[in-house]
């Protein structure tokens, strides 16, 4: 078994309004088909989002007839499988998806939701001399109530056949693994009707890479489709014998830089701050002009509309020389708040024992104990998410206080002093 998993290519987007992200976007797609013309792939799996919008332009599509034709022309033997996800799907008023179109002229077999042989979801799939390869659209919020039909149908075809190593392919994400819920993420529970069933769950939607148990297999976009996923692992699985291995192509490079602006003081000092910055950079940069993006985080101490933008973007232009650059100024003058260029790629948990750690260690009077403190709060929010009594939350807070007690012995039925109910209110909120 040899086959070539990949998702999301967004075909036809121009990101930032430029006709040489376009290109990239089909450069991408082409990476992959000359790697599996090279590495003589039985087939490749589309798992959605070939195109970026629903209703591409002729330029789009004639990036995907030329590279699937190539493929044709080149490998004839290697099949393209695909589905349609949320960015594919045609228009009520048009009926057929580009996707369609594709599939009529021969240059991948697209597999549809269909009714055949007593099932009514599964009944379009495909047989090849090991494999046996099913499929299911972009669903939306039908995707978590249709799982048990797609298993038990799924169940019921393969029993009736002879035993094949059983991929399926969906669109949809997996809760979990974004920073921030979205919504119609499919929890891992409710997939376990599929997993008896199912040998590689072939998915697509999230841009960045994630694999779990060895059965669920996201590869991520290609090219890089919005900054948010910067140094996210992203690519395409080369499967071989059931090992899935993921291949990341050479690819428009990304750089993001970051400058504290707290100690600043004037517009002045700022670009000469900048400036600075700069200064080593060049060397790192690709020839390949590099997209940028240009963050300033931190306490602002003068007014924001003081910076000129402008400026700082031409101070990136002449010294970096990117394709596009962006600048982005990320306030806080909080002195509880954590600016966001400090928490890019930390877990939801990371981030909150770093802003209990802070606020705890504000006070001196409990500093010395924050370690204490913060882990005793931090399991007060996880019994409280998961609806402990309250009696118990306030018996976990009041052991934790007898605990940090400068003698560190526990007294019973001694009054608390204002200042250490202070404390035991913080805790509680």
């Amino acid at each position: 078994m040899n086959f070539i998993h990949a998702s999301d290519f967004h075909l036809g987007y121009a990101q930032y309004g430029l006709e040489e992200r376009f290109r990239d976007y089909a450069r991408a797609f082409q990476s992959v088909i000359k790697y599996a013309i090279d590495h003589r792939a039985e087939f490749i799996l589309i798992s959605g989002d070939l195109f970026h919008k629903r209703n591409i332009n002729a330029p789009t599509y004639l990036q995907a007839y030329k590279v699937l034709l190539e493929l044709k022309e080149k490998s004839p033997s290697t099949q393209v499988f695909a589905i349609e996800g949320n960015h594919d799907l045609a228009y009520h008023q048009d009926g057929n998806s580009w996707l369609e179109i594709l599939n009529s002229q021969g240059l991948l077999r697209l597999i549809r939701l269909k009714e055949s042989q007593g099932v009514k979801l599964m009944g379009d799939y495909v047989e090849l001399d090991n494999v046996r390869i099913f499929g299911v659209k972009y669903i939306g919020s039908n995707t978590t109530s249709s799982i048990q039909q797609i298993a038990d149908e799924i169940k019921k075809i393969t029993a009736e056949a002879e035993e094949k190593y059983t991929i399926l392919m969906m669109h949809f994400g997996m809760e979990g693994q974004v920073k921030q819920a979205q919504a119609g993420e499919i929890p891992y529970s409710s997939l376990m009707p599929l997993k008896e069933v199912v040998d590689y769950l072939a998915l697509g939607h999230y841009h960045m890479q994630y694999e779990v148990d060895n059965w669920i297999f996201n590869p991520g976009s290609i090219e890089m489709i919005s900054m948010n996923e910067y140094g996210l692992p992203k690519g395409f699985y080369h499967v071989r014998d059931s090992s899935a291995k993921l291949i990341t192509p050479v690819t428009r490079s990304v750089k993001r830089l970051k400058l504290d602006i707290s100690g600043i003081k004037t517009p002045d000092e700022l670009y000469s701050s900048i400036g600075n910055l700069l200064e080593g950079q060049h060397s790192t940069f690709s020839e390949n002009k590099s997209l940028v993006e240009f963050l300033m985080y931190g306490e602002l101490n003068f007014p924001k509309s003081d910076i000129n933008i402008d400026m700082i973007k031409k101070m990136l232009d002449e010294e970096l020389k990117p394709l596009s650059n962006e600048v982005k100024i990320e306030k806080s003058n909080s002195k509880y708040a954590i600016n966001g260029a400090e928490v890019i790629g930390l877990s939801r948990e990371q981030i909150e024992l770093r802003v209990f750690s802070e606020r705890v260690k504000l006070d001196a009077r409990y500093r010395d104990n924050a370690d204490a403190i913060v882990n005793t709060m931090i399991e007060v929010k996880k019994k409280a998410a998961a609806g402990i009594e309250e009696g118990e939350i306030r018996t976990d807070l009041r052991w934790c206080f007898e605990k940090i007690r400068p003698s560190g012995k526990i007294e019973k039925d001694r009054k608390i002093e204002p200042r250490q109910q202070t404390l035991l209110s913080r805790m509680e909120d």
